[in-house]
């Protein structure tokens, strides 16, 4: 059972965090001629403004990893009202599962921005990276990265199989109590990771939806045509089916079945649960446009996967999930 929120609830939810310029005129004393003239080159070339301030040599990435940890901070404290438990932060561990394909543009600032905010949200997390066969340099700027930090693990599919192939990958391997999936291009902000833990409560999984998808005319009619499709199909109706923003609790992760190697796997996933009566809330979340690299979601070998692997979906229609306990003990995350 599905549980969007209501819009007036969502708006109360969407805690809408001081800007970082904001915080890089404080912490790193950017003056605001320097702050005005990188805005404007966000505005035409696009980027991340914390990227584009490192890349004058305005801020150190010591100050940029700073400021989100701010803003963090700022997220966590506004939003503990909605915590009947213990606020922030989190007393499970987290897996944050990222599958890549030729992202080496953007998963050095991913994994930054990451590894910045989780602290603050939950008692200890990993992040696994799932290099899906990238023709680029994306597994050594991970290795880079993991190489200072263990908490960051690399894994390599030695060929391209697909985002399903790669997020089954991370889910598997993915040892914390809670277990979540992002992309790793950057149209995310891990700030809202706050957000699916307050609404989490008693429930298996809380799922985003993008607030304002930042995609072009063309991406936008087509998931809307693939979710009709999959309500159709499936008989799984849900207002983002395909954001790449899901958090589930790991006991969950291990009575799925993920056979998708394509951009089913989402459509997998929810069609379980949703035949299973899980109950989940759907959170608004943040969406920014991909600044550099190249989407691969539109393209036709795509789409004709996803459409080759929908029928074989229908078998999870009226069936129901395994019963709880069928996951191994696994080590928690660091």
């Amino acid at each position: 059972m599905t549980a969007t929120l209501s819009l007036r609830h969502a708006e109360r939810l969407s805690v809408r965090w001081p800007r970082f310029g904001e915080f890089a005129r404080q912490v790193g004393k950017v003056r605001v001629a320097d702050l005005e003239d990188c805005l404007a080159e966000q505005h035409t070339g696009g980027g991340l403004l914390g990227e584009l301030l490192i890349r004058r040599g305005l801020l150190s990435p010591a100050d940029a990893d700073e400021i989100v940890a701010r803003q963090a901070q700022w997220v966590a404290r506004s939003l503990r009202a909605e915590f009947d438990g213990p606020g922030f932060p989190r007393p499970e561990t987290l897996s944050l599962c990222l599958p890549a394909f030729n992202e080496q543009d953007n998963i050095t600032a991913t994994l930054r921005s990451a590894r910045a905010i989780l602290p603050h949200y939950v008692a200890g997390f990993e992040i696994v990276v799932v290099d899906d066969g990238s023709r680029d340099e994306t597994a050594k700027r991970v290795t880079a990265v993991a190489q200072n930090d263990s908490r960051v693990r690399l894994i390599r599919h030695e060929v391209n199989r697909g985002y399903g192939a790669a997020v089954t990958t991370a889910l598997r391997a993915a040892t914390g109590e809670l277990v979540m999936f992002a992309d790793s291009d950057g149209q995310f902000n891990f700030l809202d990771v706050a957000h699916l833990l307050v609404y989490l409560g008693g429930n298996d999984l809380v799922v985003g939806f993008r607030r304002s998808r930042a995609d072009r005319w063309p991406r936008k009619l087509n998931a809307w045509a693939w979710g009709r499709l999959v309500g159709g199909v499936l008989g799984v109706r849900m207002r983002d089916l395909d954001c790449a923003f899901k958090l589930f609790r790991r006991e969950l992760v291990g009575r799925l079945q993920t056979t998708s190697t394509g951009a089913c796997i989402n459509a997998e996933i929810m069609t379980q649960c949703v035949h299973s009566g899980l109950p989940f809330n759907e959170v608004p979340v943040s969406h920014y446009p991909r600044h550099t690299g190249a989407a691969t979601g539109a393209r036709l070998k795509v789409i004709a996967r996803a459409f080759g692997e929908l029928p074989s979906l229908r078998k999870y229609r009226g069936r129901r999930l395994p019963p709880a306990g069928s996951l191994p003990a696994r080590s928690r995350a660091a």
